[in-house]
């Protein structure tokens, strides 16, 4: 646990997990870059487009920040949408508006989206697991009170960066919910042991990046359709975090059949990216079927 308090002279945004938004973005960046050189891609349209990627993930991330978390303040406060420094970034939200930007920005250039995509893949979901781990340090997207000996308490108080001083003023969302839903002593510097959902994602992404890889290195050899990644990729993402919702001590306000409208919107995803990968099989089997009559004949 370490949460960080970023003080930047003219304001101080506490418990800010913009740091690790940011730290996640720049080491998946770098490995992308390195993956598409070895595939022979080339990174210069990717490297174009990154800066427009990385503000589409941050409109993304604050859109379904507000959407799903916080839409109060946004009626109440507009101009809050723009006020970075007070935190609230959503990885899924960022994943889909960085995502919906590069594929715009690729094709524009008319560079292959589809497979570009399936070879960065991999580091993206790394990227994804360490953005994790930083709401874990932060104690973002914590998780509901368990007895399992995994369980882990989040601390009450974060430190100033970069001094490293502990502050002993400003509790944390996740200290003062605990206390709230009466889990937590008031008088504790920490609180209950909580299910660590940002840790169970991380280990999600990162299983998936593997299976990613695998079906690169299949697509590779059978010449099979790349957007297999994509679908792969988002709707494999989807369904970790609608199960991981669950957990959520964060969660939102339950809409229908025990789901939020976050989960409800990512179980559909889900189901539509599988309904796509299967037709996509079916249709490379199809075409490969015909090319092999034809070379029989």
């Amino acid at each position: 646990m370490w949460p960080v308090h970023l003080n930047m002279g003219f304001k101080t945004a506490y418990f800010y997990e913009g740091f690790y938004f940011f730290v996640s973005i720049l080491v998946a960046a770098v490995w992308i870059v390195r993956r598409l050189e070895r595939a022979g891609l080339g990174s210069r349209v990717f490297l174009d487009s990154l800066v427009w990627i990385i503000l589409g993930a941050i409109v993304g991330a604050r859109v379904f920040h507000f959407a799903f978390w916080d839409l109060g303040s946004l009626l109440t406060a507009p101009l809050s949408f723009f006020r970075l420094w007070e935190g609230g970034l959503s990885i899924t939200g960022g994943l889909a508006g960085g995502v919906l930007t590069a594929f715009l920005f690729f094709k524009r250039r008319g560079a292959d989206f589809w497979r570009s995509f399936a070879i960065a893949s991999p580091a993206v979901l790394a990227g994804q697991a360490i953005g994790r781990v930083g709401c874990f340090l932060n104690g973002d997207a914590w998780g509901t009170p368990t007895h399992l000996p995994w369980g882990v308490p989040m601390a009450k108080f974060g430190v100033f960066f970069p001094s490293l001083a502990p502050d002993d003023r400003v509790p944390s969302e996740v200290w003062t919910w605990s206390v709230r839903q009466g889990f937590t002593d008031p008088g504790s510097l920490m609180t209950a042991s909580l299910h660590p959902t940002q840790l169970y994602e991380a280990l999600g992404d990162l299983l998936l990046a593997v299976m990613i890889l695998l079906l690169v290195r299949r697509l590779t050899k059978a010449q099979g359709s790349w957007s297999q990644a994509f679908w792969s990729h988002l709707g494999g993402y989807s369904l970790l975090r609608f199960g991981l919702e669950f957990l959520h001590g964060d969660r939102d306000a339950v809409v229908w059949a025990g789901m939020t409208a976050l989960q409800i919107g990512l179980l559909a995803f889900a189901l539509l990216s599988l309904s796509l990968i299967v037709a996509i099989i079916l249709k490379d089997a199809n075409f490969n079927k015909s090319a092999s009559i034809k070379v029989n004949s």
